[in-house]
């Protein structure tokens, strides 16, 4: 394998004879390879970063030229090179540490370390370079590498398969858009996925557009980071002059970044800023775990920065490196970043707010870059065939060269994807996973695979069957699934439901199925029929798990359950960008259930439990006579100004910045023998909000009226997500923590609101030892309000990521100003 690596770049250079430009490594003065150096054509954006292992190639017109190479820490080399059409030469650069001038500054006891002035020079100027550059075009070269370092062998009995070495690389080339305030447009002209010829890489370089001058930093964490320029930035940074060294005619100030606080969401590190102009030449920054990065461990950014037309600074270089660690495997990967060829257009209006327009621009005739119709829904198009570039077409492209182990994982992964695809490895792969264990019986569900015709069927794990009711007694339930995919998308799945009561004796059984259209508008058919037991709310309030809980272990059974003989068929489709269209027909006969079963864990006499007709404030009486139902469902889920991607093999959405509606229009139809006539009309809306520092919230507000109740039975009521258990569904956006389970359903109006903010650390990062813990405090608030219960209000206050996971919260409820009950919640979740 290393002699075919060594054939390999041997070839590899050779081959860059032909191309016209300059290769070689960085490394320092006594000889140490100084990795992902920056190396580019002075004057210009044109340039590469060195690998992993110090190689770079620059691709050069033919020309006489002055090419810099710098890395952190050292100096900046220059080297006049100049080369012919079709000549490719060698030079390796030699960078000497930075030598560091410290005179003229003497700092005493007491003084300000002279970084403070250059820092606060820096944030008068912050605003101006954040919006310096009203749009600009460039084309962007990404890889991604994320390598797995170590792995445990089992992890709850389960024999983890996976081997350590390169998880994923890919490589990609787009041309990249970018106009004031956040429009972005990218399109991807070559796509290279390791092990993957046939796919396309998750690259988009709209993620990697940090904007450093921006007051808090968006690493799309629950936090965001404090800039080392923000206006706040002293109370969250200490600095450190480390002194200064000249770059042609600029000063360059080198800086040391301090955090105050260890748990503070703020970064540390090194930044280089020019004196007089205060803008940034290079950043090095990370941030760790103790500073509220998810799933990983630490987090080191590098840009550095380079004058592009109009003399206007822009990054010419990115890079991203991370570390992670859990449950026994550890691991590390990078993304990094080549831009170059920018086509900038000044914010001309920022420059006049600065009195610099006339000095920068003169009599310049303005002109946009892009035209209003550049920037559409659509933030990021895979072009067609982008993923069968060949090796040739990719030795002239890529800007940073491949390290030997990414040629090996190509070569390793490549050649063995061929067996991989073939049906003996399929059928063997198969043989060994679909061996039965104690472990998927018992506890993980057991999953059968037939690769080649990509079939699948699975049954439930035996710990996860069981569940328990008074109406039913013990009742296990087994849905087993049968699913079919195409390239990895399920095209179709089946799946049989099946359902004993112990107590009343009865089986139930449902079949139901759903088939995919494999095209770019969500389209799904969905069908299901059988006789099975439904809860009173469709949306259902409880879960059988915590129902089976409360009432084996507490004597409280708040599942209210009904039996009905039914057939649906369900329609989805994305009608318009941002649109989508859900609608179900469903015909079915009711019949109202009795508790069979006083069972419980409690050994002690006197369980009584409460009738399996759920008491309501509206109607006396909740049990129903047998009957038919036909009802109609549409809704509209509409997200404004919703953004895409499109990939020859489908369309990914992106969130919205603007809230999430949805309007359902329901009706009961008095046809075909049904005894239901009603219209419901609801609209629901939902958004979460990023607050910077002090955390992120969410809302939902949902309304909705009965236009008509002539024939309803209390099924068909407006039921409310209420709790009257310890435990709460977390995550769940429409809930009420201590609302009585059915007591206020209504055939009323209703407005109902739900708010919660999540502080992240914002609060306990503040108190010594508690905030090693990582805790995150929460508070929440709830509110319905219909004619029969007036104005009912909930508050609750919470601590959250106990041992990562759980959450507690306490809660406080009032009626019409009234306290009326009060409870701790716990809930599990991420």
């Amino acid at each position: 394998m290393r002699l075919f690596t060594f054939t390999f770049i041997i070839f590899l250079s050779l081959s860059s004879l032909s191309q016209t430009g300059i290769r070689g490594i960085t490394k320092s003065t006594s000889g140490e390879i100084l990795p992902f150096s920056t190396v580019y054509i002075k004057g210009t954006t044109n340039g590469t970063t060195s690998n992993s292992e110090g190689y770079f190639f620059l691709k050069t017109p033919a020309g006489t030229h002055t090419i810099l190479a710098q890395h952190v820490g050292f100096k900046v080399y220059e080297k006049q090179i100049t080369l012919s059409a079709g000549q490719s030469v060698r030079f390796d650069f030699e960078l000497k540490e930075q030598a560091l001038r410290l005179q003229e500054v003497v700092v005493t006891a007491g003084d300000e370390d002279p970084a403070y002035r250059v820092i606060r020079e820096a944030i008068k100027k912050r605003k101006f370079y954040e919006n310096e550059v009203s749009a600009f075009k460039t084309d962007a070269y990404l890889k991604g590498l994320f390598r797995l370092d170590d792995k445990p062998e089992k992890i709850l009995g389960q024999k983890i398969t996976i081997d350590t070495g390169i998880l994923y690389l890919s490589e990609s080339v787009s041309e990249f858009s970018f106009e004031l305030p956040d429009k972005v447009s990218e399109r991807m002209i070559s796509s290279k996925v390791s092990g993957n010829e046939q796919g396309f890489s998750f690259n988009k370089a709209s993620d990697f557009n940090i904007n450093a001058y921006s007051k808090f930093i968006d690493l799309d964490m629950e936090r965001e980071y404090v800039s080392p320029i923000s206006p706040q930035a002293f109370l969250f940074y200490d600095f450190e002059w480390l002194g200064f060294f000249e770059e042609g005619e600029k000063l360059i100030n080198k800086i040391k970044v301090l955090p105050k606080r260890a748990t503070d969401p703020v970064f540390e590190g090194i930044v280089y800023i020019v004196e007089d102009e205060w803008r940034f030449h290079t950043i090095d920054l990370f941030v760790t775990k103790a500073r509220g990065l998810e799933f990983i461990d630490s987090l080191k950014i590098n840009q550095v920065f380079a004058p592009s037309e109009y003399d206007i600074w822009m990054p010419i270089s990115q890079k991203y490196s991370f570390k992670f660690g859990a449950f026994g495997f550890k691991g590390s990967g990078y993304y990094i970043g080549v831009y170059s060829n920018y086509k900038v257009e000044p914010n001309y209006e920022a420059y006049r707010k600065a009195n610099l327009y006339e000095q920068k621009f003169g009599v310049k005739e303005e002109a946009d870059l892009f035209q209003p119709t550049d920037f559409t829904a659509e933030v990021l198009v895979v072009e067609e065939g982008s993923n069968e570039r060949d090796s040739i077409y990719w030795k002239n492209i890529r800007p940073v060269p491949l390290t030997e182990i990414e040629v090996a994982d190509y070569h390793t992964k490549d050649s063995i994807r061929l067996v991989k695809e073939s049906v003996p490895y399929k059928d063997s792969v198969d043989n060994e996973t679909n061996k039965l264990t104690i472990g998927n019986i018992f506890l993980s569900g057991y999953t059968h695979s037939n690769s080649v015709e990509e079939k699948y069927w699975s049954i439930p794990a035996i710990i996860s069957i069981f569940q328990f009711n008074t109406v039913e007694g013990f009742v296990p339930e087994i849905q087993p699934t049968l699913w079919k995919q195409v390239d990895g998308r399920t095209k179709y799945w089946v799946r049989p439901s099946l359902r004993y009561g112990f107590s009343n004796e009865k089986f139930n059984a449902k079949l139901e199925g759903s088939y995919r259209k494999l095209d770019n508008k969500f389209t799904r058919f969905y069908a299901g029929g059988g006789r099975y037991i439904s809860q009173f709310d469709e949306n259902e309030s409880i879960t059988p798990f915590i129902n089976s809980y409360v009432t084996l272990v507490d004597g409280e059974n708040y599942l209210k359950i009904f039996q009905k003989s039914f057939g649906y068929v369900r329609f989805q489709q994305e009608v318009k960008n941002g649109i989508l269209l859900n609608t179900r027909m469903e015909y079915a006969s009711r019949d109202t259930l009795t508790n069979t079963s006083d069972f419980t864990w409690d050994a002690s006499d006197g369980t009584d439990f409460t009738s399996n007709q759920p008491p309501n404030m509206e109607l006396a009486e909740t049990g129903f006579p047998s009957h038919q139902a036909l009802i109609l469902q549409a809704t509209f889920r509409f997200r404004f100004k919703q953004t895409y991607a499109t990939r020859p093999d489908r369309k990914f959405i992106y969130s919205s910045k603007y809230p999430e509606v949805f309007v359902t229009y329901k009706k009961g139809v008095e046809a075909l023998g049904s005894d239901v006539n009603f219209d419901f009309v609801q609209v629901r809306v939902t958004d979460d909000m990023k607050l910077g520092l002090v955390g992120t919230s969410t809302y939902a507000i949902g309304a909705g009226a009965f236009l008509n109740d002539d024939a309803l039975s209390f099924v068909d009521f407006k039921h409310f997500a209420g709790n009257q258990t310890s435990l709460s569904q977390v995550g769940k956006s429409f809930k009420f923590e201590l609302l009585p389970f059915y007591q206020f359903s209504t055939t009323k109006p209703y407005l109902e609101a739900h708010y919660e903010h999540h502080f992240n650390e914002f609060i306990f990062n503040k108190i010594p030892l508690v905030k090693k813990l990582n805790l995150q405090a929460v508070a929440s608030a709830n509110y319905l309000t219909t004619e029969t219960i007036g104005n009912y209000v909930e508050l609750g206050a919470g601590i959250e990521h106990i041992f990562k996971f759980m959450r507690v919260d306490y809660y406080w409820a009032f009626r019409n100003r009234d306290f009326v009950a009060s409870g701790f919640r716990i809930g599990v979740g991420f």
